[in-house]
């Protein structure tokens, strides 16, 4: 029974909670075929828990959108003494928030913890942000992945302000300063003035989203979603940056890394159209 495994287990949440791995989760099946946001990533290892009737079929699913199934178990095999070894709710957690916002969040210095994800999709690092203590308005206009963010949230006990609207839409983004504006795997050239003047004096901007060079790998190609080199730095020029970087993800496509803090009111003629 390999220990490096992370375990998913669809069994029930009275039976999981008798007896279940150490590294597992519990997961509900109908859940899992049309959410991905509690799984790590897709080079992490995992063993499937499922009855004998969903077991091909999920393990298939996730196959099939790039996940390693090492190991598989019907749920019979977990009831052994020797293999349980822990009870109780879930405490591990498979899914990790954008890498970025995990190394500098301990580095930021807010005037109070509220934050703004734009395009937030699947919601880590929205909840990420709420584990930590911070006030969160997320917001994406896809609601299929809202609901996928909400049953995370739910899951992980912690609370969001989850908005589903087109972020140009009237009103659609709360009208407040906050301390942190994100945009992660996400690019809206029109947000940049908003983000300007919403965030606080104090506050930062963190966004971390492909950058030229992605094109070789096939996706993105339109260049809308493709940051150019050094674009950021120009955008917040008026602000104090902290982190401008090309990164790259697992899969090889470079990522522009960028966080920048607000130290002073902005100016009359300053980037705010």
């Amino acid at each position: 029974m390999s220990s490096e495994l992370i375990w998913l287990d669809l069994r029930d949440k009275q039976t999981y909670n008798k007896g279940h791995f150490e590294r597992s989760i519990q997961l509900d099946a109908t859940y899992l075929q049309s959410c991905l946001n509690a799984l790590p990533n897709r080079d992490v290892p995992l063993g499937l828990i499922a009855p004998a009737d969903l077991l091909a079929s999920i393990k298939h699913h996730l196959e099939d959108k790039g996940y390693q199934i090492k190991q598989t178990l019907i749920p019979d095999a977990i009831l052994q003494p020797d293999l349980v070894v822990k009870t109780g709710k879930n405490s591990f957690q498979a899914w990790q928030p954008n890498a970025l916002l995990q190394q500098q969040l301990t580095q930021l210095k807010p005037i109070a913890r509220h934050a703004l994800d734009l395009g937030c999709g699947g919601g880590r690092d929205a909840i990420y942000l709420a584990q930590q203590g911070w006030q969160v308005s997320a917001i994406d206009q896809q609601a299929r992945v809202l609901q996928c963010a909400q049953q995370l949230a739910q899951m992980t006990n912690v609370e969001v302000n989850w908005i589903e609207a087109d972020v140009h839409q009237p009103q659609a983004i709360p009208t407040q300063e906050f301390d942190l504006i994100m945009m992660v795997r996400f690019l809206d050239r029109r947000l940049f003035s908003m983000m300007r003047n919403q965030c606080r004096v104090g506050g930062y901007v963190l966004v971390q989203t492909f950058v030229e060079g992605v094109e070789a790998f096939g996706s993105p190609k339109n260049p809308n979603y493709i940051l150019r080199l050094g674009e950021l730095a120009k955008e917040f020029s008026e602000f104090e940056i902290i982190v401008d970087r090309i990164d790259t993800l697992n899969d090889g496509r470079p990522v522009a890394s960028f966080l920048a803090r607000r130290q002073y009111p902005l100016k009359q003629g300053d980037k705010n159209d």
